[in-house]
């Protein structure tokens, strides 16, 4: 079994799986979902996605700042699907973190994906509404705080 958090697209079942039957990829089995809290850095979208057609999350270290997010538990024959989706190795790298779950327990070495450094620019890539909504309709579902829903909601789209 492998951690992953996801804090995108990722943390919404139904995009997934739809994602997963247009690319002819098995679905991915979530065997838990848990929302959960990463510390120390900020969610940005400054990585300019041409299939997303707009911004698309991305996290940056940041001492100040936490990320909210879903922590899957997924079987290691799911995380080649979670790959391809997140364009790794290309355009997200896979790094390793610590995740706090909404009880304070804390979640070690939990696999996620940042943008590399090379695609990453220096402003705001603005998502479109459709996808910035496929966040905050989980921050909803999974009971993610509500000012760190409101701070979502003020987040500019391009449409």
């Amino acid at each position: 079994m492998i951690n992953y958090f996801a804090y995108g697209s990722n943390i919404d079942r139904e995009d997934l799986d739809k994602w997963c039957g247009r690319n002819g990829v098995p679905l991915v089995k979530r065997l838990g979902e848990f929302p959960a809290k990463l510390g120390h850095y900020r969610r940005t979208f400054n990585y300019l996605s041409t299939t997303r057609n707009g911004g698309a999350a991305n996290i940056m270290e940041s001492a100040e700042h936490s990320v909210y997010g879903l922590l899957m538990e997924v079987k290691e024959d799911d995380v080649n699907a979670i790959r391809k989706k997140e364009g790794y190795p290309n355009h997200y790298q896979e790094i390793y973190v610590d995740v706090e779950m909404f009880d304070g327990t804390m979640i070690r070495d939990v696999r996620t994906y940042k943008v590399v450094k090379h695609l990453e620019e220096l402003e705001h890539q603005p998502p479109t509404r459709e996808y910035l909504q496929l966040i905050i309709g989980s921050a909803k579902r999974y009971g993610f705080p509500v000012d760190y829903i409101e701070y979502l909601k003020s987040i500019e789209t391009k449409d």
